[in-house]
């Protein structure tokens, strides 16, 4: 079984778009074709389907209504609550910065295709979004509709418009480039070398304006537990892989992870087993989709983002992407460049 079999998703967004975009029984039967799904089973409130088949259902729905950037409309519905306990979590928090631990943190019950991680410097916090899952045709639209459902909680969240934001997104700017210059309040860069979303650092000690201390701690108990139960992953596989993401040159030693989370390594090693996973397959999956994301995103050499990732030779990153992906990394970059091509608008890179 694949990811993307394995991996979860409310349908949440989907009833979302049945209730505004889809009127008709031609559009449902468009949308659910080959998927085996009924509009009953779609419309239960805790119904959750595999990755994969999400895929599936916006890909029908997208080549169904044949309107590029159709789902900036679905993400201007989205509301706090859209996000279920996640949104709840986030809103209520007593700050920004705990916040976006929130959102870092459990992105998956609500988005199990990206793993997020965060870094503050002088003037931006800086969350890079990492694909985890190839998304195939619907990537754009999944990592664009995530990018602005998490402006509308921030929004939500210091009460004004999110303005002096940057988004920065991997692929070449869209035929409708400029309805998603207007969804995003801040500045959007295409082109660039991965997905992040920039907020100026000076907002993470603001307070949240529905900071509820009892609702929030609530809340992000039964975010702990949709973790488990939809991704089966806990808390500690979470706080290791985001370590392990953060690493700016190189990857951590499990020893080195262990001190930054205050424990001994064999602890680490334990509560890891507990939770049905090591450190090894933890890294094993970072370094596969960040070698995908460096490859698909960035012109370093092959040899340079071998070196990144902590291979000191080449030839076992080499061997190590063809057991992940079955092609060799020159092949993927290839293929993966050319089919993005296909997908959107030739334009060079281009800032609001």
């Amino acid at each position: 079984m694949t990811n993307l079999e394995q991996k979860q998703m409310p349908v949440t967004y989907l009833r979302i778009a049945l209730r505004d975009f889809l009127f008709n029984e031609d559009d449902h039967r468009a949308m659910l074709a080959g998927t085996g799904l009924t509009l009953a089973q779609l419309r239960q409130s805790d119904a959750h389907v595999s990755l994969a088949t999400m895929r599936d259902l916006l890909h029908n729905l997208s080549l169904h209504l044949d309107q590029p950037g159709w789902h900036l409309g679905l993400a201007a519905h989205l509301s706090i609550t859209s996000h279920g306990p996640l949104g709840v979590a986030a809103a209520t928090a007593p700050d920004l910065r705990t916040a976006l631990d929130v959102l870092l943190r459990y992105i998956e019950i609500r988005a199990p295709f990206v793993w997020l991680t965060g870094e503050t410097g002088p003037d931006y916090h800086r969350i890079k979004i990492v694909e985890s899952v190839d998304l195939g045709p619907v990537r754009e639209l999944l990592l664009e509709t995530m990018s602005l459902a998490i402006q509308s909680i921030v929004a939500a969240i210091l009460g004004r418009k999110l303005t002096g934001a940057r988004l920065e997104l991997a692929c070449r700017a869209p035929v409708y480039r400029d309805a998603l210059r207007q969804a995003f309040d801040g500045e959007i860069e295409f082109g660039c070398e991965g997905h992040f979303l920039s907020l100026p650092a000076v907002w993470l000690d603001e307070s949240c304006a529905l900071y509820d201390d009892q609702l929030h701690r609530a809340a992000t108990s039964r975010c702990r537990d949709l973790l488990r139960q939809v991704t089966g992953e806990s808390d500690i596989e979470v706080a290791v892989r985001r370590e392990l993401l953060s690493a700016r040159a190189g990857m951590p030693r499990l020893s080195e992870v262990a001190r930054s989370q205050h424990v001994s390594p064999r602890t680490l090693i334990r509560r890891l087993k507990r939770a049905g996973t090591s450190f090894q397959t933890i890294l094993d999956e970072v370094h596969r989709a960040l070698a995908v994301d460096l490859l698909l995103h960035s012109e370093l050499q092959i040899a340079e983002i071998a070196y990144r990732l902590g291979f000191r030779d080449p030839a076992n990153f080499n061997r190590a992407f063809r057991a992940w992906t079955g092609q060799a990394p020159g092949r993927f970059r290839s293929l993966g460049r050319r089919g993005s091509d296909d997908q959107v608008n030739p334009a060079q890179k281009v800032t609001r």
